[in-house]
C-alpha cells in the first residue's frame, strides 16, 4: 500500500509548481510596475547574463564536482542528498576563491573605466556597484534572499532528480532558472541567490574600494551570505520531502505504466 507521501506528492506537486509559476509572473509585473525604464532593461540584461553565466559554470565543473558553483547548493546537498560533509568546506572555500578571482579579472578588464567613474567623497565609490548588491532594506532584502534561495534551490533538485526529463539538459535549465527568479524577483544590485556571488567579490572590492562595502547599508553583507543558503535548504526540503516520490514507488509506477 503506497505511503501518504506517495500519494500526496502530485499533489504537493501541482501546488509548488503554480506557486513558482506566481511567484515569478507576478513577481516580475510587480517589478515593471515599481521600476523605471532603464531598471527594468538593467535587471532584464542582468538576469540573462547570470542565468548564462550560471549555464556556463555548470558546463565547465560538472562533470568533475557536481558543479554546485554555489554553496547554498552545497550544504542543501548536504542536508539533503548525502554530499560528503568532508568535502563542504573545501567546495565552499573552492567556490568563494573562484568568486574572487573572477572578480579580480572583471576588475582588471574594467579597472580604467572604473576608475573615471564619478565619485562623491561620502559613501560608497560608484564602482562597487558591478560587485556587491544591496537593498534598500535589511528586511526587504532578507525575504527576497530567502524567496530567491527557495525557488532556485527547488529547481536545481528537481531539474538533476534522475526521473526528471530536463537532467539531460542540466546546466541550461538551470541557467533559465537562474533567470527566472532573477527577472521574477530581482531589480538591479539587489539578488545574489549565490553567497559566494556577493561575499568574494565584496571582499575583493573592499581591498580595492575600501571596506565601507561591509558595513554600508546597516552591515548588510551577512544577508545574501546567509539568507540564500537558508532559503535552499527549505527549497531542497520541499522538493525531498513534499513532491519527490521513493525512488521504488516510483519504479513501481513506471513498470505500470509500461505493461
Amino acid at each position: 500500500m503506497p505511503s501518504l507521501r506517495n500519494v500526496a506528492a502530485p499533489y504537493w506537486a501541482e501546488f509548488v509548481g503554480t506557486m513558482v509559476l506566481a511567484i515569478i509572473g507576478l513577481g516580475s509585473a510587480a517589478q515593471g510596475l515599481v521600476s523605471s525604464q532603464v531598471h527594468r532593461t538593467e535587471a532584464i540584461s542582468s538576469s540573462i547574463a547570470w542565468g548564462l553565466a550560471v549555464t556556463m559554470g555548470i558546463w565547465a565543473s560538472d562533470h568533475v564536482s557536481g558543479g554546485h558553483i554555489n554553496p547554498a547548493v552545497t550544504v542543501a546537498r548536504l542536508v539533503f542528498s548525502g554530499f560528503s560533509a568532508a568535502k563542504v568546506v573545501g567546495y565552499v572555500a573552492a567556490q568563494m576563491l573562484g568568486a574572487f578571482a573572477g572578480a579580480f579579472l572583471v576588475w582588471l578588464n574594467y579597472s580604467s573605466a572604473l576608475a573615471a567613474l564619478d565619485h562623491k567623497k561620502e559613501g560608497l565609490h560608484p564602482a562597487t556597484a558591478a560587485f556587491i548588491t544591496s537593498s534598500s532594506s535589511t528586511w526587504f532584502g532578507f525575504v527576497n534572499e530567502v524567496t530567491a534561495g527557495f525557488l532556485f534551490v527547488l529547481a536545481v533538485f528537481a531539474i538533476t532528480d534522475n526521473a526528471s526529463n530536463a537532467k539531460t539538459i542540466a546546466p541550461l535549465a538551470v541557467g533559465l532558472s537562474f533567470t527566472a527568479t532573477s527577472l521574477g524577483l530581482s531589480s538591479p544590485l539587489a539578488l545574489a541567490i549565490n553567497p559566494a556571488r556577493d561575499f568574494a567579490p565584496r571582499l575583493f572590492a573592499a581591498f580595492v574600494y575600501g571596506f565601507d562595502v561591509f558595513t554600508d547599508a546597516s552591515f548588510y553583507f551577512w544577508v545574501p551570505l546567509i539568507a540564500p543558503t537558508a532559503g535552499g535548504i527549505l527549497g531542497a526540503f520541499v522538493y525531498e520531502w513534499l513532491v519527490k516520490r521513493d525512488a521504488e514507488y516510483q519504479h513501481t509506477l513506471e513498470e505500470g505504466a509500461a505493461n
